[in-house]
């Protein structure tokens, strides 16, 4: 697969526990900044992926609501089975490489609707084998996560280092939700209390309000764009059953992605080592050290000592979430996932005001995981 597309801008709002302003609001906030980073106006842009509100969608705000009303502009192409983060850039670069479109938009995010809970609601779904157990994001992940512990007994502190060294990334980013919490220690991780058995509070992703977006045309148009083009070298994405509506066991999705991974680094021509900078979707600790394993980095049972003796931080053999991530960055609900593309692309530009690798070509990134029962990942590079 030779895609003739590439991502010409980002946009990225402040990230909080919560935001006085709606969804909508914050996504067209998002995307406004996209397209001011591509240098590239709403009138040019002809295609996009992101979720929309009102009847025949996802249920924002009262009324009948849609992008091409709230932004006053008709589309040529509309992504909308998967309109976020991996499959929403993939499915806009094949789009815009079949000559569908010209210009694709893909943005999510979230405002005004966390409120004071302890416990997002779209972390536990009115699904018919869900809600009458208590079952929650967690504890989906859980459950894969038992199983494994059971089995291959890995060392308990050495699994918080891969946690406190990400949250510790967030810690020193300015922008970042966790920002000035911490450093944390493995101690601190074990010592946080336990939410579903084997995952401490510090092991799991936070829950947070902003937006995100990310801006994909052809090659050629991304190098007359202020900003230098990131090629979308390769992607894929498996589908085992639908997220969160019968739960997962392992023997089933323990290796979720493994296909996945396979299929994107044949696709780049390239191999996990030769990634320089990894954005792993981090719902929580273990799921981190799990898509080490996927990668065939090492062994099933191996990616606690693997992360451990090889390092994740920066100036370290892989280093991982560099913004903080989902643990300590923010998690913005069905927008998280484009936040992992953003980092991505301003890893390659190699403009992160903190956690930046040097001389960084090459980025992994990948959404959702074994609890969630579906997988995707992209390689993304700089234009040579």
């Amino acid at each position: 697969m030779n895609l003739n597309a590439a991502i010409a801008g980002i946009g990225l709002t402040k990230q909080s526990k919560s935001l006085s302003m709606s969804s909508i609001a914050v996504c067209v906030e998002a995307l406004n900044l996209a397209l001011e980073d591509a240098g590239i106006t709403l009138d040019e842009v002809d295609g996009i992926a992101a979720r929309w509100p009102g009847p025949g969608g996802t249920s924002f705000d009262s009324g009948v609501i849609d992008w091409s009303g709230v932004l006053g502009t008709s589309f040529r192409w509309v992504g909308d089975t998967y309109p976020q983060g991996i499959p929403g850039v993939l499915d806009a670069a094949a789009a815009v490489s079949a000559g569908l479109c010209d210009v694709a938009v893909i943005f999510g995010g979230q405002a005004g609707v966390l409120g004071e809970s302890e416990l997002a609601t779209y972390t536990r779904p009115k699904n018919e084998f869900v809600e009458p157990w208590g079952l929650f994001t967690a504890a989906h992940f859980a459950l894969i996560a038992n199983v494994y512990f059971q089995r291959f007994k890995p060392d308990r502190d050495r699994l918080s280092y891969a946690a406190a060294t990400i949250r510790n990334a967030g810690a020193i980013n300015p922008n970042a939700v966790m920002y000035g919490r911490g450093p944390y220690t493995p101690e601190d991780i074990v010592s946080s209390p336990i939410i579903c058995e084997p995952f401490h509070l510090l092991d799991l992703c936070l829950a947070t309000e902003g937006a995100s977006a990310v801006v994909v045309t052809t090659v050629e148009r991304a190098r007359d764009c202020p900003n230098p083009p990131i090629r979308i070298l390769g992607g894929s994405s498996e589908w085992y059953r639908q997220q969160y509506v019968d739960p997962p066991r392992y023997d089933e999705v323990g290796d979720l992605g493994k296909d996945a991974l396979a299929r994107t680094f044949g696709i780049a021509g390239l191999s996990p080592r030769d990634i320089d900078v990894y954005e792993l979707y981090d719902i929580n600790t273990w799921e981190v050290i799990r898509q080490f394993e996927t990668m065939g980095l090492c062994d099933s049972g191996e990616g606690v000592e693997f992360v451990y003796e090889n390092g994740i931080g920066l100036g370290e053999r892989f280093p991982t979430n560099t913004d903080g991530g989902l643990l300590s960055f923010s998690h913005t609900g069905w927008g998280g996932p484009t936040l992992k593309i953003v980092e991505a692309v301003t890893q390659l530009r190699g403009t992160a005001k903190t956690g930046q690798v040097i001389e960084a070509e090459t980025a992994l990134v990948t959404g959702a995981g074994s609890g969630a029962q579906y997988f995707n990942a992209a390689v993304l590079g700089i234009d040579r």
